[in-house]
């Protein structure tokens, strides 16, 4: 007999159905089974049920068939009657029936066991067929019983070029990487990243991927981002790319942000002066360029005269502070009372002296000032007979020798990765710092290690020039390869390994996850750095992102004036011919040979450093280190 004869499909009304005890699965969620009573409502039965006649208890089962196979169906189909108003004793639903208990436990056991989900790469194309039908995503949704999110993901990943929808199929990358490939800015570039992860066996998770890809855009918590408002830059055209995968939002067009940037900041300067200061200048810059402000008076502001009640409140609101006891009423009091007691500006200062506006890493408008400058000091003697008839004096305005924040944030990581090198090879060093930050004194803003186990970042944007060994990056690299695979026998493989070589691996893995910190001029003292071991200045990653006279400064410094390429030529060259000549100035040993430069220069160069590079000195006497 054929096994469509011994087990015919019937057509049976809800009614003559319950669950059999066969049927094992738990009770699932009221919402499922609602979503997916929308979706057989949308697209039928695409499945049938199978049944169990047990024909050897019929005073229990009164000649109805126990389910043991399609509890969520057999539930939704009964949620649907009663909300459409249908009586179950006359809606017919297929059941496949058996009289054979064995056939049925086999039934049961197959839907626990042997039901698979729709492969992502097929769910991603019946969603795309679905959505060119004119079928809209809450449509979708409904008849694939899913949530509206989980649509526009897929739909997302149907923007897919059918090499990386194949490629998913056939697993050759995983859903996380097709996700990452969806933020792309072009087909080449998707193409080619592709390849690379398809071929590649380091650093192809999402979020490399997504790195790699977004190499060229801007973070919407980059500061300008936050200071321009999204929302605004949108407004003026510039276009997003939004990740649907990680919610994260990236700015395509940099040069629209910082035009943005500019005026605002420039506008709160206006803004700023219209209070009564002579002058008010903007940074584009994180932070301000201290030079700007030498030979400049700073001024001070004029204490304020408090009530014998404000002063005391001052003094035991300040102990409170202390003791971090502040109530929000408190910190209104005290924040009122300091501020008065601070005192401000006096008419005459504001009047003849100026400050600077800049947005910080955080994307906060801050002051740097104020100053006076030198001529408008109202004590400064008259001029002399020898200054020009017909008017007063004036300077010509300096060029601009602020850093472009792209270079300072590249210069900050090769520094913390010379740090992190040095003190990794320091293990003493390291076990005091985890020690301390163990020991519970300190904030968790404050640790000199963040001590989440995530390496911080140190590969500069631009990394032409900079070559760290290998073993500084060479956790990172096995975290990824190794991620998910802790073992008991790994780790006893580990522990037979040895103490030096735990030390060695926890020394260099703590240094990866120092950050920059007030400890860093410390750090660097203790451990010796030196960036140049690791970095060397060339053309495109460095001295084309440097003003010009930043670039006359360093050769003038450098290299003796009565060289081949004196100082008045090298100044009289356009910018990408200095950046060349000094790219060879510290790259080659044929061109130093040239111009004929001392030995003794030749180290002053090997061993030059921009300021951004070097750590400030330390005022606190270190006792000496004890070697590893």
């Amino acid at each position: 007999m054929s096994e469509t004869a011994r087990h015919p499909t019937m057509m049976i009304p809800l009614s003559d159905l319950y669950m059999h005890p066969l049927n094992v699965r738990s009770e699932p969620p009221p919402e499922d089974i609602a979503a997916l009573a929308d979706s057989i409502s949308e697209l039928g039965l695409l499945q049938n049920l199978a049944g169990y006649a047990d024909v050897t208890n019929p005073e229990q089962t009164h000649g109805k068939v126990g389910i043991v196979a399609g509890g969520r169906r057999l539930r939704a189909l009964m949620l649907l009657a009663v909300r459409d108003g249908r009586d179950p004793a006359a809606t017919n639903v297929p059941v496949r029936v058996t009289l054979s208990e064995d056939q049925a436990r086999l039934w049961a056991s197959a839907e626990n066991t042997a039901r698979q989900a729709l492969h992502p790469a097929d769910e991603v194309r019946a969603y795309a067929r679905m959505a060119a039908s004119g079928a809209d995503v809450t449509k979708i949704a409904t008849a694939f019983a899913v949530r509206d999110q989980h649509v526009r993901q897929r739909l997302r990943l149907a923007q897919l070029p059918d090499e990386a929808l194949s490629a998913l199929r056939e697993g050759a990358i995983s859903l996380d990487q097709a996700g990452a490939l969806t933020t792309a800015r072009s087909y080449e570039a998707l193409i080619a990243e592709l390849a690379r992860v398809t071929t590649s066996n380091w650093g192809t998770s999402a979020t490399d991927i997504r790195n790699r890809l977004a190499a060229a855009s801007i973070s919407a918590g980059d500061r300008r981002a936050i200071y321009v408002g999204l929302q605004a830059y949108r407004n003026a055209g510039g276009g997003v790319l939004e990740d649907l995968f990680t919610d994260r939002v990236r700015l395509l067009d940099e040069p629209l942000l910082d035009a943005l940037f500019s005026t605002k900041l420039a506008e709160a300067a206006a803004g700023e002066q219209s209070t009564g200061w002579k002058w008010v200048q903007h940074w584009t810059a994180a932070y301000p360029d201290y030079t700007a402000s030498r030979d400049m008076q700073p001024i001070k502001r004029v204490p304020g005269e408090l009530p014998d009640g404000d002063i005391e409140d001052l003094d035991r609101l300040s102990d409170m502070a202390e003791q971090g006891d502040l109530s929000d009423e408190d910190q209104a009091r005290f924040e009122d009372v300091s501020a008065r007691a601070e005192g401000d500006y006096s008419d005459d200062d504001i009047a003849t002296s100026g400050l600077w506006l800049y947005v910080d890493d955080h994307g906060a408008l801050r002051t740097y000032g104020p100053y006076r400058r030198a001529q408008d000091d109202p004590n400064r003697e008259a001029a002399g007979d020898d200054e020009a008839e017909g008017g007063t004096a004036t300077t010509p305005k300096p060029e601009s020798r602020a850093l472009s924040a792209s270079l300072l944030e590249d210069l900050k990581r090769i520094r913390l990765a010379d740090l992190q090198l040095h003190a990794g090879e320091r293990a003493e060093l390291m076990l005091d710092l985890l020690a301390y930050k163990l020991s519970g004194e300190l904030m968790a803003y404050s640790s000199p290690i963040h001590f989440t186990a995530n390496p911080q970042t140190v590969e500069p944007e631009k990394s032409e020039g900079f070559t760290p060994p290998n073993h500084l990056l060479a956790l990172d690299n096995a975290q990824h390869a190794t991620m998910g695979r802790m073992s008991p026998q790994g780790f006893t493989a580990f522990r037979a390994l040895g103490k030096k070589h735990r030390n060695d691996l926890l020394a260099r893995g703590l240094a990866r996850l120092i950050g920059d910190n007030d400890l860093g001029p410390m750090l660097a003292d203790i451990a010796g750095t030196n960036p140049r071991a690791i970095w060397t200045p060339t053309a495109s990653a460095y001295f084309s992102r440097l003003p010009v006279s930043v670039l006359d400064d360093i050769w003038c410094d450098l290299v003796p004036d009565e060289r081949v390429l004196d100082h008045a030529k090298f100044r009289a060259q356009k910018k990408a011919d200095k950046a060349k000549a000094l790219h060879q100035l510290f790259n080659s040993a044929d061109y130093r040979e040239a111009i004929g430069l001392s030995r003794e220069q030749n180290t002053r160069i090997d061993q030059w450093l921009p300021a951004e590079l070097q750590w400030p000195a330390i005022e606190i006497a270190q006792p000496e280190e004890k070697a590893a």
